[in-house]
């Protein structure tokens, strides 16, 4: 009864004690626990702290680099297919910045764009880092609550995780920067992959110049670290910018940009591996060179350690080693030697290239093959079997070894030489469609296409006008109201692109003369923007019908000039008469284009016969001797002539008198003449 009752106790002792230590053990599980989480608290709260004191330190410095302006946006981005790095913002952001005079300041608006968490955003503006950049803006007609972003900018942002990324990340961070700009700047551009080699061999010949300023036209920014893809015979080609100076990021506006080409990708990491394989060379052939001093000056040991060779008898052994090269070792030795002094021997000759246990000697003949090393080094060679001679052959114990390591090393690797793919958003996403439209817009300039040159290419071939068509333009120019110098200068000029656009329909040759002037004769040009004054109803009368000869002035009296009043030059076509002359024909149902050229064939033979009666009222009351040119007779035909000149503007009558009797009295020559 004692022994239950004390074995009873026991068992409650101990299975108090037992609590007591689990008590004890959960409660510094618990300390420890806690300590735990207040020591992450504290992390949490210091990188918290760290942070705000970063990005107050950050909008300090932006504050005083953007003169106090501060926007900051997290947008939802959507593919724009724009050639250059212009974000498309919403009307908002315009707001904002007109608040806080940004666009009063006259300096050009640059942000910059990030993911969210990384970047620009999250970093001191001298340590750009990968999913950041800079951009320029094209317009503020984004909706709000989104941001247009082209691909250029776009592949900044996702580098090799390919653009439709972007619609996973969902919102982009977009920040007012104002950039440095800089007279002068550098930059180094390392081709991605293969470069511009096809299949890592074949060299790719491209104007590079050429194809780097029409993929920087229109660009705003430049950033240490972008990736910036060029086309070249429809195919894309990334660069990646290595250094930018003098700043990490720069406003590529009134900048001469120096570029330089880096090797490579796959040529630096060629050119590495071949360094770095020519310095495991040397530092092999350094250890060679070491590891044979050390064998030599073993084998001088060895030898020195070697008993005397001695003569031949009949408890001598010869012994004859034949070397893997085929030259042969011999020695003699007593039967009674240890095999340890046969691997002494061996070690102390230079010719047999071995080093200590990492050789053995081979005792082989038909039917039988034994190795002998360290192992049987304390037997004698009597004990082993040897007689008076024996022939053993060195094995070198690392030969097959290494062997096996070099056909690792020869064998090539199948990532080996793989160029690096070249970045593209994959699929037929909204991304992949913006950047294929941007690249054939790019090929599209790259050839050309959409230039000033190209459009000067573009233009139609018009025929020269002359003789009498020429004459035509030249009377329509003055009944338009332009003075006769100009229309005479014009005449000669756009003469066969007024008729074109005479025959287009369109009637305003006054505008139409100060757009070719403009646009250096441009036919095309100017017939568009001809199109729009029409849609904006800035043209009020219908083109005339294709222009034909003027019929010749009716014949007027002979007049000479008194030398009292000398003869005024004529006065051009009122405008205002031919439009209400205009007006009434068309009213009488005439065609608006045959309207047009009647309107003003009929003015100038009125003024024509207004000038002729004046001018013989003028010779009836004052008569007086004509100038030596002007008292010459000349027939009805000249006398017309002459006066449909004076009505054309041309008062000079001597001269005009010249040029007919010089011509014949072809109209079309003097009247190139004179407007010549």
């Amino acid at each position: 009864m004692d022994f239950d009752l004390a074995k009873k106790h026991s068992k409650e002792v101990e299975q108090r004690r037992r609590e007591a230590k689990r008590k004890l053990d959960q409660q510094r599980k618990d300390e420890a626990q806690q300590t735990a989480m207040e020591q992450e608290y504290r992390e949490r709260e210091e990188i918290r702290l760290r942070k705000e004191r970063e990005e107050a330190l950050r909008a300090e410095q932006e504050a005083a680099m953007n003169d106090g302006v501060q926007y900051i946006a997290r947008l939802r981005p959507y593919p724009s297919s724009r050639t250059d790095d212009k974000l498309e913002l919403p009307p908002s952001a315009l707001e904002e910045l007109e608040r806080q005079g940004a666009l009063e300041r006259g300096t050009l608006l640059t942000f910059a764009v990030s993911l969210p968490g990384q970047g620009i955003a999250a970093e001191p503006l001298s340590s750009p880092s990968a999913g950041s950049t800079h951009a320029g803006v094209a317009e503020f007609t984004a909706e709000e609550g989104t941001v247009g972003v082209p691909p250029r900018v776009a592949l900044c942002l996702t580098k090799g995780s390919g653009l439709e990324t972007l619609d996973a990340v969902g919102q982009v961070e977009i920040r007012y920067v104002r950039l440095p700009r800089c007279s002068k700047s550098r930059v180094k551009l390392q081709p991605r992959g293969e470069g511009f080699h096809a299949g890592g061999m074949k060299t790719i010949q491209m104007d590079l110049e050429h194809v780097l300023l029409e993929t920087l036209r229109g660009h705003t920014a430049l950033t240490q670290g972008d990736w910036l893809p060029i086309r070249h015979a429809g195919q894309t080609f990334e660069l990646m910018v290595r250094e930018l100076e003098p700043h990490s990021e720069l406003a590529l506006i009134d900048t001469d940009l120096t570029v330089e080409v880096l090797p490579s990708e796959q040529t630096e990491a060629e050119a590495r591996a071949e360094e770095e394989r020519v310095a495991q060379a040397e530092a092999a052939a350094r250890e060679a060179e070491h590891k044979e001093e050390l064998r030599l000056q073993r084998c001088k040991t060895k030898a020195a350690e070697l008993p005397l060779e001695p003569a031949a008898g009949p408890d001598v052994v010869q012994l004859l080693v034949r070397l893997p090269a085929g030259a042969r070792l011999s020695r003699r030795f007593i039967r009674s030697t240890a095999f340890e002094q046969v691997l002494n021997w061996v070690e102390s000759e230079p010719d047999a290239l071995v080093q200590a246990g990492e050789f053995r000697v081979v005792q082989k003949w038909p039917g039988h093959c034994r190795e002998l090393g360290p192992s049987e080094a304390a037997e004698t060679l009597a004990s082993l079997g040897f007689g008076r001679q024996e022939a053993l052959f060195l094995q070198h114990l690392g030969s097959e070894a290494e062997a096996e390591v070099e056909t690792i090393e020869e064998k090539p690797s199948e990532d080996a030489g793989a160029p690096t793919k070249t970045t593209a958003a994959s699929g037929n996403g909204a991304w992949s469609q913006a950047e294929e439209q941007a690249h054939a817009m790019l090929d599209r300039r790259l050839e050309g296409q959409g230039t000033p040159t190209a459009a000067a290419s573009n233009e139609p071939q018009l025929e020269e006008i002359r003789g009498e068509e020429l004459v035509a333009v030249f009377e329509r120019l003055v009944a338009l109201g332009m003075q006769p110098p100009k229309a005479a200068a014009a005449s000669k000029r756009f003469a066969a692109q007024l008729k074109e656009l005479g025959e287009m329909g369109f009637e305003n040759w006054i505008e139409a003369v100060d757009l070719l002037e403009k646009y250096n004769g441009r036919l095309l040009r100017v017939a568009n923007l001809l199109t729009e004054s029409v849609f904006e109803g800035h043209d009020s009368m219908p083109g005339p019908a294709p222009l034909a000869p003027a019929p010749a002035a009716p014949a007027a009296p002979a007049v000479t000039a008194a030398p009292s009043k000398p003869q005024a030059p004529a006065l051009p076509v009122d405008k205002e008469r031919v439009t209400a002359k205009f007006k009434e024909l068309v009213a009488g149902g005439m065609n608006p284009n045959d309207a047009a050229s009647q309107a003003i064939l009929t003015v100038r033979q009125e003024m024509a016969a207004e000038v002729a009666s004046v001018a013989a009222s003028v010779a009836t009351e004052a008569p007086a001797p004509a100038d030596p040119v002007a008292s010459v007779p000349a027939t009805g035909a000249i006398q017309e002539k002459l006066q449909e000149l004076v009505s054309m503007g041309f008062a000079d009558e001597a001269r005009n008198k010249a040029l007919l009797t010089k011509y014949g009295g072809r109209m079309e020559r003097v009247i190139e003449a004179l407007c010549s």
